[in-house]
Parts: C-alpha cells; structure tokens; sequence
C-alpha cells in the first residue's frame, strides 16, 4: 500500500495505446496527462469535455520523449514555476500525444459524448474548435 496524504488517490496506469473507459481497471498515459484527465471525465460520466489552455506547443525542444533537467524558468507551461529548476522530465511526444487524443475523441464520440477544444490560438487540430463562451451557452 502506497502512503499518501488523506484523499489521495492513485490510479492504474496500464501500456496502451488504447482509451481507459473505467478509470478502475486503469488508464492509459497516452504521452500527456491531459488524455489521463479524458479518460478520468469519462469514467465519471461528463458528456461534454471543455479543453482550456491546451495550447499544443513547447518551448523546450529536443527528441521525443528525451529526458532532460529543467534549468530554470519553465516556458513550456502554463505556470513558470511548474518545472522547478532541476526537475527532471520528458520532453512532450507530439505526435503520439495527439494518436491518443483521436482515441478519445473516438471514444467520446462513439458514445455520444463531445471533446470541444476552447484554447485560444492553440495548435491542437484534433476535436472541434470552439470559444469557450459559445460552449458553455450551447
């Protein structure tokens, strides 16, 4: 058993690539936490998912999936303080992160459910682009 502050909650991550529509088996990692968060709103049953801030696009560059160690300011997220100077992490795999979002917005769609995509000026070509005022009256 993992110890871990009250409330915490851990999830199962298994090897995909495929779409985790119950959280309690496990889910797919998908190369960005934010398929993670896809897979969570499905399971608890959200018809409709509003992406906000998923611009698709990172300053730190290099190979997919390289590990490398944060030098300071991180301009690659929404927060520079997201990656503290010497945090060690992947570089974003692009391509295979956006294979994963088609899985889910197939899954979404395959259940009658939507991905709408409200970032502004993102770079993101997969669900259906939408501001978020718009989305939220519809």
């Amino acid at each position: 058993m993992l110890a871990g502050a009250d409330g915490t909650a851990y999830l199962n991550t298994v090897v995909g690539p495929w779409f985790s529509p119950d959280a309690s088996v496990g889910v797919c990692e998908g190369y960005t936490v934010t398929y993670v968060a896809m897979q969570l709103a499905y399971f608890m049953g959200f018809s409709e998912v509003l992406l906000v801030g998923v611009d698709h696009r990172f300053a730190a560059q290099g190979k997919a999936n390289q590990l490398v160690e944060s030098t300071g300011e991180d301009k690659s997220h929404f927060d520079p303080r997201y990656f503290d100077k010497g945090f060690k992490w992947q570089l974003p795999d692009l391509l295979n992160s956006e294979l994963a979002y088609r899985d889910a917005r197939s899954a979404f769609e395959s259940a009658g459910r939507r991905i709408v995509d409200c970032t502004v000026d993102g770079a993101l070509e997969v669900f259906e682009k939408m501001p978020l005022e718009q989305a939220l009256r519809s």
